[in-house]
């Protein structure tokens, strides 16, 4: 796994990693100087209103925004003409963790502030995925499962046949500044009644065993609560931080 610093710019951290590989991939994480693009109490109706905003000024007009619970369930979002109209369409995504994206011109989204934003990136299927991890969610398997999924899309099952699949692990809380109890551990298989925890570790692992390459592996340098870089952390604000947007999408001209 390599680990890799996203590029600041505009109230944003973008994985320049990836863009440089191909001009059509938009991959990134807004910043707390943007503003909370997307806040725990904010109305449906504002955080849509956010999100057409960042996809019109990343270059989409149509971005599927989901409502987190901290599951496993995933949306698949087959290909479809993008819209002639100037306008962006909001779509909902329904209460899942992980969306799928087959083809460009989705921007697909979602919100941290600790919890770990996953990439993933298929250039030769043409695919994209982001997910929402918190402990629960990886306890219960959500990056292998959408891995799973994403491969599955394609050639009807042979899960380990991961091909070009490339994975990164965005800015989350790191292991030296996530401290859990006992029922956290317990999720994982571990004892004990406190202990620091690397849920991008644990995530790294689990990508590894469903056959991404190390090459093809990345985890960000940034932490939400020690930092570098103005980022939103729900556990250093005590529970009173806005919430960043994580975005990855496929432009289609």
């Amino acid at each position: 796994m390599t680990e890799v610093a996203e590029v600041p710019g505009d109230g944003m951290l973008r994985l320049s990693r990836w863009e440089s590989l191909d001009p059509s991939v938009v991959c990134g994480i807004t910043t707390a100087k943007r503003g909370d693009l997307a806040v725990a109490d904010a109305s449906p109706e504002r955080v849509a209103s956010v999100y057409g905003d960042l996809a019109r000024e990343l270059g989409f007009r149509r971005v599927s925004v989901p409502t987190q619970v901290h599951g496993t369930d995933l949306r698949e979002i087959g290909a479809s003409p993008v819209p002639d109209s100037g306008t962006c369409t909001v779509h909902r995504a329904g209460r899942v963790d992980g969306q799928l994206a087959e083809g460009p011109g989705w921007l697909l989204a979602a919100t941290a502030a600790d919890c770990v934003p996953v990439y993933l990136w298929s250039r030769e299927r043409g695919r994209t995925g982001l997910i929402h991890a918190g402990w629960r969610g990886a306890a219960a398997g959500i990056l292998p499962r959408a891995i799973a999924r994403l491969v599955r899309g394609i050639d009807g099952g042979s899960f380990g046949a991961v091909g070009d699949l490339r994975v990164h692990l965005g800015p989350a809380i790191c292991g030296r500044c996530y401290e859990v109890d006992t029922p956290v551990l317990s999720a994982f298989g571990l004892r004990g009644t406190r202990a620091q925890l690397d849920l991008r570790g644990i995530l790294a692992a689990q990508a590894s065993a469903a056959g991404v390459a190390p090459d093809a592996l990345s985890s960000s340098r940034f932490c939400t609560s020690c930092g570098p870089g103005d980022l939103h952390s729900h556990r250093a604000s005590g529970g009173t931080a806005g919430r960043m947007a994580a975005f990855l999408g496929l432009r289609s001209d």
